[in-house]
């Protein structure tokens, strides 16, 4: 039996694999950026910590510029938007969980790989056919396993739900633009707007003051910081050379790695629907990346 990755030539294949697996350890960074926001969530509320993310990572990306410019070669309106629907998207996810519990808020808000699919293949004119959408149904299939033991279904009808499903489309559009974006533009210079624009979102929720930081939340804010920027530059670097509904689908695996560490680091039990959904996950990727 031939391989489907066959039918693309070399040099196609090797770029896509290569961009794939930049967004898998970008994922890998993602998941560990949660473990440290849940660390630093027991002593600073959850929009406090998103603006220190936005804060402290654009200080980093800033130390780090070594000359690049930080003006956009193309418009500067469609590299905002990128920052807009990031910056909402996780802010809406935040308040998500606060109100519709971490499980179902995670699972409603995984679904942005549609989100993404949708306007990939209307606006971007990316192809879709049957191989992706059975991709993406296996994806879901997945996360429901991964997530939906925990996802406190009996909240299905709070405003959390909305603010989840609100996050997923922006997060959708969001990856769509970055992908979009990457044609003209380098990863340092979206991920640096795109934190940008996430610190003034976020600043307003200084305003409230903020609690004493010991060492233990210094360390768990500096955890969030440096893993989102790591997982932030090698999502928009992967972008650069992978198709959006194909990388949304391995982004998304972020709640799988989360899951992980919090098991490996934070003693969490690991269940067997966890390795199983991992496992699904994995599958509904090959099946997205084989496509012809």
């Amino acid at each position: 039996m031939l391989n489907p990755l066959s039918s693309l030539d070399p040099h196609r294949r090797s770029v896509l694999v290569r961009g794939i697996a930049v967004i898998l350890c970008s994922s890998l960074m993602f998941g560990a950026m949660a473990v440290c926001v849940r660390l630093a969530a027991r002593e600073m509320a959850a929009d406090q910590i998103a603006c220190c993310r936005f804060l402290g990572s654009l200080a980093v990306l800033l130390a780090l510029r070594g000359g690049r410019p930080l003006l956009p070669r193309g418009a500067l309106p469609p590299v905002l938007l990128r920052g807009l629907l990031g910056g909402t998207s996780i802010i809406l996810y935040y308040r998500g969980i606060a109100g519709a519990g971490a499980g179902l808020a995670t699972l409603l808000h995984c679904t942005y790989p549609i989100w993404t699919t949708l306007i990939a293949t209307t606006l971007l004119r990316e192809r879709f056919d049957a191989r992706l959408g059975a991709a993406l149904a296996l994806f879901l299939v997945g996360i429901g396993v991964v997530v939906g033991p925990g996802a406190e279904l009996s909240r299905a009808a709070s405003t959390g739900t909305l603010f989840a499903l609100a996050a997923s489309v922006l997060a959708g559009a969001a990856v769509a633009t970055a992908r979009q974006l990457r044609q003209t533009e380098t990863a340092y210079l979206i991920t640096t707007w795109f934190m940008a624009v996430g610190a003034v979102l976020t600043a307003p929720a200084l305003l409230s003051g903020l609690p004493p930081v010991g060492l233990a939340l210094a360390v768990a804010l500096a955890g969030v910081v440096l893993t989102s920027v790591a997982g932030q530059v090698l999502l928009h670097q992967g972008l650069g050379f992978a198709p959006a509904s194909q990388a949304s689908l391995a982004a998304a695996t972020s709640v799988v790695s989360a899951v992980l560490l919090e098991a490996a680091f934070l003693g969490e039990h690991l269940s067997p629907h966890t390795l199983l959904g991992a496992a699904v996950l994995v599958a509904a990727i090959g099946l997205a990346v084989s496509r012809r």
